[in-house]
């Protein structure tokens, strides 16, 4: 490690006492203030004073020549205090030292009692000769032995990045140690180590319009920019007001989708016209029929979803349009009518259908006639006299007839239950479940199939899984952006589950099969108190999977909201990266710095600054926050190294 060059002009001080958490340091306030000065939260450091003899009397400042070290205690500024009373044991120490010096009028108005926290220290590792931060001082002298300075230019870029490991690197902003002094001030520029992201957990805290969005904006361009070459780092955004899918004014009409068009796949909840390559996100209702009533009972609203009405259609079971090997004809011909009993409920709820499409799947299925539920002609010819009163027609070979012939079978079967055609070898032809789909087909008095409308938005009928889609595009390293602006809580919360979930089943399957490698996905949250709820079930939750057991599957996530509070704490326990910008009450500070050590004492610095990108910046290679001045996100690049 090189040694560190500390001058007279960083001088701060002697040190009147120290212990293992605090430096209380005798100062000339004039002296101290021709620095880098003494703003509240500033840095210091504290090293030994080669040229002082505990036997001789106290010097008040090292000779002029140039105090040199290998290592030194890191300090940060709590407060500036009186000078203690004379005849007090610090004040014959001030006394003292203030003696060595030529008496003049005013002189005490120039000294002043500066206590720091400590912070740990830079030691030089013995074995490979390089730079490492203990969260200890290590063993301390007596305090004369010790002098203060403000940090050097090396000393501020050590302490700023000296930890970070080289590579994957991108420029975040400049540190900034108050509100009231300038960025530009230290001209200290502040890096983020990509790798401090990959696979972990990160925090973004602070008010509205104070930055949170911009540093997720900085962090997901950093990803892509640090793995152009690599491409082994799938990211999904869940984009709750469209601004990572859209270009907005705020950040110079760009945006990540813009930038990156070739590395990003945007998938909109309603139609954008900006974005051209975007795609719908829809679910195919007709043809995952064995996923449609799960989705339907997520999507719909609670006032409708938990009817018993309606709870009744959501315990049926449907299976998927798929074959088995093996199942015999009568098997897959029964599960065949039950899907088509679905589609025409949806049919008549208003999702519209491609005959196109579900003809060509049945057709791959080894179906000859694709829109025949082939029931028997003596019950064929009950239903057609009996409900439609006109004679039963050749059997159904597109859509609509096979609608109209499911429909009037529904009604058949609830108005003439003890017909015998009913009855196959003393079976029901149709099982309790198409019972059930037939009374919400063909109501007595409530509103049927039309309370399903809310979720036609969400259907297209040529829709793909987009699930599958979706994986497929992060395993290829892509960036997904999910644009879900103007959704409710609950369509967010379904979306980001279902979607999460499939994350993780995913990467987990390639962690089982020893496929994993360098296979990373980064999950983005906005709004996470929606995500994460203090008062949820977490242990019990997919997102606390990704806390506990992300790491492991190569999974890590951001999540941004107001306050800390409105996160659960085991999730805030398991985050090892903090942004927190302003934060107005001492209840949230008091919080974070629960569930995060290193910001104690900095709570009223977190409620008092307001300045937009102004955030205290905590990594997982650094052991203290850093307040740093974020750049503001304008589509070019910040990478310093790949």
């Amino acid at each position: 490690m090189r040694q560190h060059t500390l001058v007279p002009e960083n001088f701060l001080g002697l040190v009147l006492e120290a212990n293992f958490s605090t430096v209380t340091v005798f100062s000339k306030l004039q002296e101290a203030t021709k620095g880098l000065g003494i703003a509240k939260g500033s840095f210091a450091v504290m090293v030994r004073n080669p040229h002082e003899d505990e036997a001789a009397e106290p010097q008040w400042a090292p000779p002029s020549s140039l105090v040199m070290s290998h290592d030194f205690v890191l300090l940060r500024l709590l407060d500036v205090l009186p000078l203690p009373e004379s005849g007090t044991r610090l004040g014959k120490r001030c006394d003292q030292l203030m003696a060595t010096e030529a008496a003049g009028p005013g002189l005490e108005a120039n000294h002043c009692l500066m206590r720091y926290a400590v912070l740990g220290a830079y030691v030089t590792d013995e074995l490979t000769g390089a730079i490492r931060f203990s969260g200890d001082p290590g063993s301390l002298s007596v305090s004369r032995k010790y002098v203060v300075f403000s940090p050097s230019a090396l000393i501020l870029d050590i302490l700023t990045n000296g930890v970070l490991n080289p590579s994957q690197r991108i420029q975040l902003g400049q540190l900034r140690i108050s509100e009231t002094l300038s960025s530009t001030h230290l001209q200290q520029e502040a890096y983020l180590c990509m790798l401090d992201i990959r696979g972990k957990r990160t925090a973004i805290f602070g008010k509205t319009r104070l930055g949170k969005s911009n540093a997720v904006k900085l962090v997901v361009q950093g990803m892509l920019d640090v793995t152009q070459d690599k491409q082994n780092v799938g990211q999904l955004i869940f984009d709750v007001n469209g601004e990572y899918a859209n270009d907005n004014p705020q950040d110079g009409n760009v945006s990540i989708a813009s930038i990156y068009v070739e590395r990003c796949r945007v998938y909109h909840l309603s139609p954008r016209g900006g974005n051209q390559l975007g795609r719908l996100l829809r679910f195919n209702f007709y043809e995952q029929s064995h996923m449609t009533l799960a989705i339907l009972r997520e999507l719909l609203p609670t006032s409708v979803s938990g009817t018993e009405y309606v709870q009744q259609l959501f315990n049926c079971r449907i299976p998927a349009l798929e074959t088995e090997p093996g199942i015999s004809d009568e098997v897959f011909q029964h599960r065949l009518r039950k899907i088509m009993m679905l589609w025409t409920l949806l049919d008549a709820a208003g999702f519209e259908h491609s005959q196109e499409h579900l003809a060509t799947r049945l057709t791959q299925l080894g179906t000859r006639f694709p829109f025949n539920p082939q029931f028997k002609q003596p019950l064929r010819m009950n239903v057609y006299q009996s409900i439609l009163n006109r004679p039963c027609p050749s059997p159904p070979n597109n859509f609509k007839d096979m609608a109209t012939e499911m429909k009037a079978m529904a009604r058949f079967m609830l108005n003439y239950s003890n017909d015998p055609e009913l009855l196959i070898n003393d079976q029901p032809v149709f099982d309790l479940d198409e019972q059930a789909m037939a009374r919400f087909l063909v109501p007595k008095s409530a509103a049927g199939p039309f309370v399903l409308r809310s979720c036609v938005p969400f259907h297209s009928p040529i829709a793909q899984d987009f699930l599958v889609e979706v994986l497929a595009a992060l395993a290829d390293g892509k960036t997904v952006i999910i644009d879900l602006g103007g959704a409710n809580e609950q369509i967010v919360r379904y979306f980001s589950k279902t979607l999460s979930t499939a994350v993780f089943q995913a990467q987990e399957a390639k962690f089982v099969s020893n496929t994993l490698n360098e296979s990373f996905v980064q999950i983005y949250f906005e709004e996470a108190h929606m995500i994460f709820p203090p008062n949820s079930e977490l242990a019990t939750d997919i997102y606390s999977r990704f806390a506990k057991e992300g790491a492991k599957f190569n999974i890590g996530i951001a999540y941004s909201t107001q306050s800390p509070s409105t996160v659960n704490k085991d999730l805030l326990a398991q985050t090892e990266n903090f942004f927190v910008g302003h934060l107005s009450s001492p209840l949230e500070t008091k919080i974070l710095s629960q569930v995060q050590n290193a910001f104690q004492g900095m709570e009223e610095n977190i409620m008092n600054t307001r300045t937009p990108g102004f955030m205290q910046v905590l990594t997982s290679s650094h052991r203290y926050p850093l307040p740093i001045q974020v750049t503001r996100f304008t589509g070019k690049s910040l990478l310093v190294s790949a």
